[in-house]
């Protein structure tokens, strides 16, 4: 497309970065404050009826953010396939429908629905990723020209910034909260989601129960293997942990090769059903370059009331572990066990 910029053009763009600079100086920097406030400001400066971000998930794209006529619909989902925002995801472009009525691009159902005549799609661009769309509409046919497409696009360059540091913000939380080699939380993250687990117990909403349990045998398996076969025996335990890990549940390595695991109570399966078919899962046999490891698992386990402390749930866990262990192996509890087979 051909933009051919006027004088009055240039000075409607700067007052909209004004603006926009504005807003976003004196609100939250995240991510969806920015889309809140491009959505409003796109709808202002365009004379639009309607403004929208979209964010493409998966084969769809997520109304994530509406403003003027299209407020309120948030979280509506549309297939990829089919729309003008979905083919301006596709292709990159910038796409402009002047009457939707005699455009065979866009989803003209959908169209209806929103009373949308005319159409601009700015592709948000994030990496080397089109993340989405943003889209205003009228209620009018021929209601944009190329002056609202040039603001469209420094207004999507907000967005893809905002997006950006999103990115990097999520990144630096989730290598702060989770353990480097099996995925799982650490403790300190897995000390928080018991917090709020603690909290929940206090209103007697659900019951909690902590998971302590460590790998029987693995020393051994470090002095004879070396580290690099300890640690695929802690990466594939991580694994069957995470597996049988479902939310509100949390799973996490506490510390060398000692993990919990947060369990709420369902209507489907009892806490202590769960907590023997996740030791028989975690002590199955493992595959790793030195063949197949078998170590036992001693596990302890306390149950989580509105009145204690995270950290003290993990203790009294703790040591009901190393009571299981000494069960099982005597005063000699801290001897550990492990088998291999080629």
């Amino acid at each position: 497309m051909i933009i051919t910029v006027t004088s009055g053009d240039d000075e409607r763009l700067l007052r909209t970065i004004i603006d926009v600079q504005r807003a976003i100086n004196n609100a939250e920097p995240a991510a969806n404050a920015v889309m809140r406030i491009i959505a409003d400001q796109a709808l202002a400066a365009t004379h639009a009826t309607g403004a929208v971000v979209e964010l493409a998930e998966d084969d769809e794209l997520v109304y994530t953010v509406a403003a003027g006529s299209l407020k309120g619909i948030e979280g509506m989902r549309l297939a990829l396939d089919g729309s003008l925002s979905g083919l301006s995801v596709r292709t990159g472009q910038v796409l402009v429908s002047q009457d939707t009525d005699a455009d065979s691009r866009v989803d003209r159902e959908a169209c209806h629905r929103a009373n949308a005549r005319s159409i601009i799609c700015v592709p948000l661009r994030h990496t080397h990723r089109t993340e989405g769309v943003l889209q205003v509409m009228s209620d009018r046919p021929q209601a944009f020209d190329e002056g609202d497409v040039l603001i469209l696009e420094q207004l999507a360059e907000f967005i893809a910034t905002a997006l950006r540091r999103a990115a990097i913000m999520d990144e630096r939380e989730r290598a702060a909260s989770t353990d480097g080699l099996t995925g799982l939380a650490n403790r300190q993250a897995f000390l928080a989601g018991l917090d709020r687990a603690i909290a929940t117990a206090s209103t007697g909403m659900h019951v909690a129960a902590v998971l302590y349990f460590d790998l029987d045998g693995f020393k051994p398996i470090n002095d004879a293997y070396g580290h690099a076969v300890g640690d695929e025996v802690l990466r594939e335990v991580g694994h069957r942990v995470a597996a049988e890990c479902r939310a509100p549940d949390m799973a996490a390595r506490i510390g060398g090769d000692e993990f919990a695991m947060l369990l709420i109570d369902s209507e489907h399966r009892n806490i202590v059903d769960r907590r023997d078919d996740l030791m028989t899962l975690v002590s199955g046999q493992i595959p790793t370059r030195a063949g197949l490891m078998r170590i036992d698992v001693s596990c302890g386990m306390a149950i989580v009331s509105g009145a204690d402390l995270a950290e003290s749930v993990l203790v009294r866990a703790d040591a009901a572990m190393y009571a299981a262990k000494r069960s099982k192996y005597g005063a000699g509890g801290s001897r550990r066990r492990f088998r291999s087979s080629r």
